[in-house]
């Protein structure tokens, strides 16, 4: 099976407070590309990735093509780069800044794209225009979208804040796959509880929804909910949560029934937060 992966990949900034003071403060590689591509290629799958970056920031992220990820690498002026601040043990919370970013995707960038299963992964809403879901739509047999992309827009100043996506009714029922946290599905439904929140995504048009909590995972499919848990975790490790479990889901949903296949993702996601980094079996 092979997956393909759009989207920036960012030179990460990571801020963990506790009582407003810093006790941990990493600059990582990241992105939900990074994270989930080379999650996917840790489980055996061949894995490609379509990314934008300064040609000479691509050295740092060489874990990609260390992991036997093919990247087309399109070069772009200046990278994305995002400040993350995590001022209290909620992993949920957290305070982003953009430092930089880099040039969004055209449609040049897909011209000669093909795979059975592409996952859209951006980092902030631009990054990747509307108008080209339509395009991807029509490469693939299934496709996966992130939430984020689309709801996370950057100020002048760079703050980073999150909105409705306006169009969500226009786009998502050309999604298979469509995975949120628990915020982003808050934000989409003003829906606290995250069992209604699903439901109300579904009549959108999306086929199979993933959300991600800090306790856990839940899937909605052919109007059945199922729920995963992670287990213990380290902070550090809080970062590419989300897009190692989307990767690990992506991966075992074409072996297993929904059930297990979510229970693998919990299980792998797990394991990668024990640590910074992306997922290294």
């Amino acid at each position: 099976m092979s997956i393909t992966f759009i989207g920036h990949v960012s030179k990460d900034i990571n801020i963990v407070m506790e009582n407003s003071k810093i006790i941990n403060k990493t600059k990582i590689p990241g992105g939900g590309v990074f994270f989930g591509s080379i999650a996917a290629a840790t489980l055996n799958d061949e894995v490609n990735v379509i990314t934008k970056v300064s040609e000479k920031d691509k050295q740092l992220f060489s874990d990609l093509e260390k992991n036997q990820v093919k990247v087309k690498w399109i070069y772009s002026k200046k990278s994305t780069s995002i400040e993350n601040i995590y001022p209290s043990g909620d992993p949920d919370h957290r305070v982003s800044r953009m430092l930089s970013k880099a040039d969004s995707f055209t449609i040049k960038d897909f011209e000669n794209l093909n795979n059975k299963i592409i996952h859209i992964s951006p980092l902030w809403h631009g990054e990747f225009s509307e108008d080209l879901i339509p395009v991807i739509r029509k490469k693939t047999e299934v496709l996966g979208l992130d939430a984020q992309g689309f709801l996370r827009n950057v100020n002048e100043d760079g703050k980073m804040n999150y909105s409705d996506w306006s169009l969500k009714n226009k786009y998502l029922p050309l999604v298979d796959i469509f995975k949120v946290d628990i915020k982003e599905a808050y934000i989409l439904t003003k829906e606290k509880d995250p069992k209604r929140a699903l439901n109300m995504i579904k009549d959108y048009g999306v086929k199979e929804i993933i959300l991600t909590h800090n306790k856990g995972i839940f899937l909605m499919v052919n109007n059945s909910i199922y729920e995963a848990f992670f287990g213990n975790y380290k902070m550090e490790g809080r970062t590419g949560r989300g897009d190692t479990c989307v990767a690990a889901y992506l991966v075992a949903r074409e072996k297993m029934n929904y059930n297990n296949a979510l229970k693998f993702a919990a299980e792998i996601t797990t394991k990668k937060m024990q640590y910074k980094g992306p997922y290294r079996g």
